[in-house]
């Protein structure tokens, strides 16, 4: 049955949004504003320009025409019919190039000319991303848009680091659920989002600090360092990239002039890890003056399996806002910053709890937080015996008993407990020490699950210190001091996650100048595939080792360093080009002898590594220079395949790859030279 064609509205009634000017790739995005007040300034910002639904937008490449309406959202039409599977269509649909054009045009201010930038967006294992390349590819920025397995972006984040030697910047978006991960890593992540400005939309950037509170900027605040993207709230140390803090590097700071012979140094808050879900409170109370991104509220805490304690919880402004006369568990990654003890000007502060949402508690959910009462709960009718059972019931059985303007404040800054005996008679002092205990007993459990060496040394030093400190009363030290063991332990287990690499980088470090060549080949090799076995990527110190020893090797192997290979590279892709131009392919001897008769004469890895330095300035959407080299028989050369790879490019099956090669190759023609050279064009075995 023929259906007769319907009208162009009805035809098409999806409401696009964005679309790419100029051509279907085009990576220019376009935002149609919804109110059609704003529609005559749109055209004006556009008036000769075609649009179309982009290849990059993940659509259909056809034309799109911009329509106004006064009852209903401005949007973006197909032309009918309509045969498009585009699946994002919001105005947060083209997010991707507004980040990728603005970083490309931030770091071009900041002097780099050569900068490169491709998108991986619909691939299986990409989580969409956004490349961004410049310094001949030894600097790199990945945008980490959408969610991405953990396991997937340890094996992005090892080769990225190994492909730059940690020159390599992540900046996650607001749905790649991985900055967190980076937090605990790092001590800090950045952040990118988009907003709508009249017919645009805004990249900005974020600095998010550990208990996840986002600071926003915009990137003309920014700088790039020779190591990292610094924003107004980090700095660069001795010690490397670090969150800029008020007690450092601030106008206020600096105005105070040098602190008195008689002033104690200042001391940063400790900030520990906390399990998700183990944490509850109730009778929340708004804190009068904050404001911005985070809500924060006074309340009864209780961790399980302790007592009640006073606490300060700490939740994002879009958070549902937890009801006083109820319950609440806090979710997702959660941490504890305790006040600095000893310290005056922190006397009136309590220990804060920050978490990203909340859920209320009814039922049976109810039953592990025995110890919590809303304020219009009655409380239990027996009576404590005794004033000290009446003061380890905290203030929320205090209020039920009685109505009282105000508890009495805490002696000291509290915090939640550890499971263990009752907490009678406990001082602050005691409790936020079992707190803390607690915490660094959770971080050497992570730090031994995910093999992170660094983090199990940070973690044994905190233990240390409060195994040997006097004040402490003598079970939390003994507890410490048993988890000093058990971290000692895992260091010294030869099958820990990372114990093999660090012995063998330690092998290299006291043996490496003295080895043969041979012996230092294995040594490194195993060094590598040690590196690639790892679950996380590796820190600074390991890639520093490693590059410094791969060169090494390369150096007494004879091979070229990497500027070198950079270097021929860039003849190779002119060479190339001109080859492109006339229509024509070349076999590698030819334009190796071209460019320089040594070429031919290297490693053949050294070799496959010129000619993806020569494609390293190629766009995503074109095809590689590359398929314009042949074997000595005019076939496709054996490195086409492994180059593709290299550079992250769909490699065919073998039996397909001849008849990909040659679309490629008439690509370039058509690309390079025009139309009238296609015809010319002859592979060996075509009819």
């Amino acid at each position: 049955m023929i259906h007769p064609m319907q009208g162009f509205e009805e035809e098409d009634t999806r409401k696009v949004q964005t679309a790419v000017a100029g051509r279907p790739g085009s990576d220019e995005p376009v935002f149609l504003p919804f109110d059609h007040a704003e529609f005559p300034d749109f055209l004006a910002r556009y008036p000769d320009l075609e649009f179309f639904c982009g290849s990059l937008l993940g659509g259909c490449g056809q034309k799109l025409s911009a329509k106004r309406y006064t009852s209903k959202k401005c949007h973006f039409a197909h032309h009918p019919p309509v045969r498009c599977r585009r699946t994002a269509n919001s105005e947060s649909s083209a997010d991707h190039l507004y980040v990728g054009r603005a970083l490309k045009r931030w770091l071009q201010q900041q002097g780099k000319r050569d900068v490169s930038v491709s998108y991986d967006l619909f691939g299986a294992d990409s989580g969409g991303c956004v490349d961004v390349s410049f310094d001949g590819g030894r600097r790199a920025v990945r945008v980490q848009l959408d969610r991405m397995e953990r396991k997937s972006w340890l094996a992005r984040h090892k080769e990225l680091d190994r492909a730059t030697r940690g020159g390599g910047d992540w900046i996650y978006g607001p749905d790649s659920m991985l900055a967190h991960n980076e937090v605990d890593a790092a001590g800090y992540a950045l952040r990118v989002q988009c907003r709508t400005v009249g017919a645009t939309r805004e990249v900005q950037i974020g600095t998010q600090l550990p208990g996840h509170t986002i600071e926003w900027t915009t990137l003309d605040h920014c700088r790039l360092t020779d190591s990292a993207i610094l924003t107004p709230h980090l700095e660069e140390t001795g010690e490397g990239v670090r969150v800029r803090t008020a007690e450092r590097g601030t106008p206020a700071a600096e105005a105070s002039g040098p602190a008195s012979p008689a002033s104690p140094p200042r001391v940063a808050p400790a900030v520990f890890q906390l399990a998700p879900g183990t944490v509850a409170f109730t009778a929340a109370v708004p804190v009068a003056g904050a404001d911005g991104s985070r809500r924060l509220y006074d309340a009864d805490v209780q961790s399980t399996g302790s007592a009640v304690t006073p606490g300060r919880i700490s939740l994002p402004a879009e958070a549902a806002v937890p009801d006083r006369d109820q319950i609440w568990l806090l979710l997702g990654p959660a941490t504890l910053r305790l006040p600095v003890p000893g310290d005056d000007r922190t006397r009136d502060s309590r220990a804060v709890i920050t978490a990203e949402s909340i859920a209320r508690l009814e039922g049976n959910a109810l039953e592990p937080w025995q110890g919590l009462r809303p304020p219009r709960t009655p409380a239990p009718a027996a009576a404590p015996s005794s004033a000290g059972e009446a003061a380890a019931a905290g203030p929320a059985h205090g209020r039920a008993r009685q109505q009282a303007p105000a508890d009495p404040p805490p002696s000291g800054p509290p915090g939640p407990r550890v499971a263990g005996p009752p907490a009678t008679g406990r001082s602050a002092a005691e409790r936020g020490a079992r707190a803390a205990l607690q915490a660094l007993q959770d971080q050497s459990r992570e730090a031994r699950d995910t093999g992170d060496r660094d983090a199990v040394r940070q973690t044994a030093r905190y233990l240390a210190m409060l195994r040997d400190d006097p004040t402490v009363v003598e079970a939390v030290r003994d507890a410490a001091a048993a988890e000093c063991d058990v971290l000692s332990a895992w260091s010294a287990d030869p099958t820990a996650p990372g114990h093999r690499l660090a012995g063998l980088l330690e092998r290299l470090r006291q043996e490496g100048e003295k080895l043969p060549l041979a012996a230092l080949r294995r040594l490194v090799e195993d060094a590598e595939a040690e590196a690639d076995k790892l679950e996380r990527y590796l820190t600074t110190g390991e890639l520093d080792e490693l590059g410094r020893w791969s060169d090494e090797l390369a150096r007494r192997s004879g091979r070229p360093a990497l500027d070198a290979l950079e270097r021929l590279g860039g003849e190779v892709r002119a060479a190339l080009e001109r080859y492109a131009r006339a229509g024509a392919v070349v076999r590698w001897s030819v334009v190796g002898a071209e460019v320089d008769g040594g070429v031919l004469d290297l490693h053949p890895d050294d070799q496959m590594e010129v000619l993806v330095q020569a494609d390293g300035a190629t766009d995503r959407d074109e095809p590689l220079l590359s398929a314009l080299v042949t074997d000595d028989d005019f076939r496709v050369h054996p490195f086409y395949a492994r180059i593709l790879d290299h550079l992250d490019r769909p490699v065919p099956a073998q039996a397909d790859l001849r008849a990909q090669w040659e679309r490629d190759v008439l690509r370039l023609h058509l690309l390079w030279s025009g139309p009238s050279h296609r015809a010319g064009v002859r592979f060996p075995g075509s009819p």
